[in-house]
């Protein structure tokens, strides 16, 4: 061990932390949190310059948005170095005077933002309260002014602990629990009294951050008390409140991390290391990513702005009559009936996407890490987590807009690329689900054989099979909906573009594509089902010629999940293929919410189903998140 000479010990190198227990798939990790980066950095940009191009965003609340979005640039710019250094390339150590750098820069984009989020909030506050008053309070100096005191007040205050920060000795070896530096991190590695720093910190964020949130409550509490006083009615109400959902937004948006990762530095101090990691990252790139994506979609301008940057037109809602031709978009309605309950839906299926996406991404990240799940079955279960993933993914974000924000407008060839893909992926998915039928019929009726028989080369000739067949099946479907003239209307009444509701647009004879669809859906989902009831058929003939009971119980065991996700699977798509075909006098809001099941159930309940009945994933999980808990127990089926 290197002596503690002053050196060394005043002016240390500072280890950098990834994601812990997960070195082997950094590389992985890196390319959708470089992926968030990127996005964040063109976003903001992309603000940035329609705002500065665009005389009429010139106004006070446009500014603030400008200084939001500088702060969210800055705040990317400071951290992205070392979080892509530490999971692309391994630079796991940084010189205290660049963490000092970064700490004070990190953190006062932080304070910064807090403070403008205010600042947005006041502007608000006076354009619904005193809008007769508004442009002679907010003036363009006064912004100004504004925005410089908030500068001063993010980078002043923090000038205290950074220079006891600097006078702190640090020991060597001393590792950081993130991949970049911040002050909680600093003072536990500092081999000094931290009294001074932890009692200023905990008083600089009640003092800036939560005085920020208490002053947007109380704008909000006046503004709120302000339009339910107002005598214009719901439409009235309406248009005053809508102006403050962008801003509440971008508030939750950057809150919600800031307070999750201050409890878990606080208070969770037997929590996994994993979850201070992965709170670190989303309180660093939630708000970034979000902001522009929030402002871009419900400020018209900037979205109009955007759409001819990248020479698209917006389609209009006018464009709902349209001459014999083929429409250059589409417009999708949701879910008919059920307009004005749209935001209320859209808990649910937020909450949904976000399991479906936390389960599929956990089960991939699992199978990846342990070496005791290469085998078959497991990587048959990733394929069906990859494409449970890609299926929702393709669907719900539309789903979500239509929603939120009324954003039902699709260009003819997104609509038609998602069409595709959500229908080729089902194909897939049933593809996986009767290979995994084979997988289990050969591991129970001929178990000697079972590891000859299916070898690594032979799942992924399987799986690209699977994807072959979706592909080229689901491949005529455009080309024959391309031919069509959509003459009575371009409003699909549904929440993404389905196939049978496409087609129901059209004003000329259709018999090709509801002859072709029906045929590929009997294909699939007859032929797969066949050939799953055939294999299951067996497995039971097989079992029952046992003559232990515990090894027929332990052979059907090994089936329950399986039988499980065909039926969590087969049975949406089936009653969504009957209504369609059937079901004429069926509500169309009944169609349309079958449909949505379709897509939503199978992707969120299919890593639930895996990872409570699989051990290995069981603990796996475990392990990661309640690294303290005995998995070691036996569970009792």
């Amino acid at each position: 061990m290197a002596p503690l000479t002053p050196a060394n010990v005043s002016n240390p190198m500072l280890g950098l932390s990834g994601f812990p227990g997960l070195e082997m798939v950094h590389h992985w990790i890196g390319i959708p949190i470089f992926s968030a980066y990127l996005f964040a950095v063109l976003g903001n940009c992309t603000i940035l310059y329609i705002i500065w191009t665009e005389p009429g965003l010139h106004q006070p609340m446009y500014y603030f948005l400008a200084m939001l979005a500088t702060t969210d640039l800055g705040l990317c710019l400071t951290t992205m170095p070392t979080v892509m250094g530490v999971l692309w390339f391994q630079l796991r150590k940084i010189s205290k005077r660049s963490c000092l750098t970064q700490l004070f820069i990190t953190h006062s984009f932080s304070f910064m933002e807090s403070a403008v989020l205010f600042a947005m909030a006041l502007d608000r506050f006076l354009a619904i309260c005193y809008p007769l008053r508004y442009t002679l309070l907010l003036t363009t100096s006064r912004v100004l002014r504004i925005g410089l005191v908030l500068l001063l007040r993010s980078t002043l205050l923090l000038v205290p602990p950074m220079v006891f920060l600097q006078q702190f000795p640090y020991c060597p070896g001393a590792t950081l629990s993130h991949s970049y530096c911040l002050h909680q991190d600093l003072i536990r590695v500092a081999c000094a009294n931290t009294a001074f720093n932890s009692l200023y910190a905990l008083t600089l964020i009640f003092l800036t951050m939560g005085c920020d949130l208490l002053f947007i409550l109380i704008s909000y509490s006046l503004i709120l008390k302000t339009v339910l006083g107002m005598s214009s009615g719901d439409e009235g109400h309406r248009k005053a409140l809508g102006t403050c959902v962008s801003h509440v937004c971008a508030v939750l948006a950057f809150y919600v991390p800031v307070l999750g990762l201050s409890v878990v530095h606080r208070f969770g101090r037997h929590a996994s290391p994993l979850l201070h990691v992965v709170m670190g990252n989303i309180y660093i790139l939630l708000p970034p990513l979000m902001n522009p994506v929030i402002y871009s979609i419900k400020t018209k301008q900037i979205y109009s702005r955007i759409l001819r940057i990248v020479s698209l037109k917006i389609p209009s809602m006018a464009s709902a009559n349209l001459t014999p031709s083929n429409p250059s978009a589409f417009l999708l309605q949701g879910i008919p009936g059920l307009e004005a309950y749209h935001k209320w839906l859209s808990v649910p299926v937020c909450t949904i996407y976000v399991v479906i996406i936390a389960g599929n991404c956990t089960i991939l990240l699992v199978i990846a890490t342990e070496p005791a799940l290469h085998r078959p079955m497991c990587y048959f279960l990733c394929m069906l987590a990859a494409i449970d993933l890609a299926a929702s993914t393709s669907a719900l974000p539309k789903v979500l807009c239509i929603f939120w924000f009324q954003g039902g407008e699709i260009q003819a060839g997104a609509c038609l690329a998602q069409m595709f893909f959500i229908h080729a992926l089902c194909m897939m998915e049933s593809a996986v689900l009767l290979a995994m039928a084979l997988d289990r019929y050969v591991a129970i009726c001929f178990p000697l054989r079972y590891g000859s028989i299916f070898t690594g080369s032979l799942v992924a000739k399987m799986g690209i099979a699977a994807i072959v067949r979706g592909t080229l099946l689901m491949g005529p479907c455009p080309f024959l909906i391309r031919r069509l003239s959509f003459c009575r209307t371009n409003v699909i009444r549904h929440t993404y573009c389905e196939h049978m509701a496409v087609v129901k647009l059209a004003c000329g004879d259709t018999s090709i594509n509801r002859t072709y669809g029906l045929c590929v859906a009997l294909l699939v989902i007859g032929g797969d089902l066949l050939f799953i009831g055939l294999s299951y058929c067996l497995i039971v003939r097989a079992v029952l010629q046992l003559s232990s009971h515990e090894a027929r119980r332990k052979a059907f065991g090994t089936c329950g999940s399986h039988i499980c996700v065909i039926l969590i699977s087969y049975s949406p798509a089936l009653f969504s293929f009957f209504t369609h075909r059937f079901g004429h006098h069926v509500a169309p809001h009944i169609h349309i919410i079958l449909a949505n099941l379709y897509l939503l159930f199978p992707p969120m309940l299919n890593p639930i189903v895996y990872g409570v009945r699989t051990k290995e994933i069981r603990e796996r999980v475990i392990r990661v998140f309640l690294p303290g808990r005995d998995t070691a127990k036996p569970r009792p089926d």
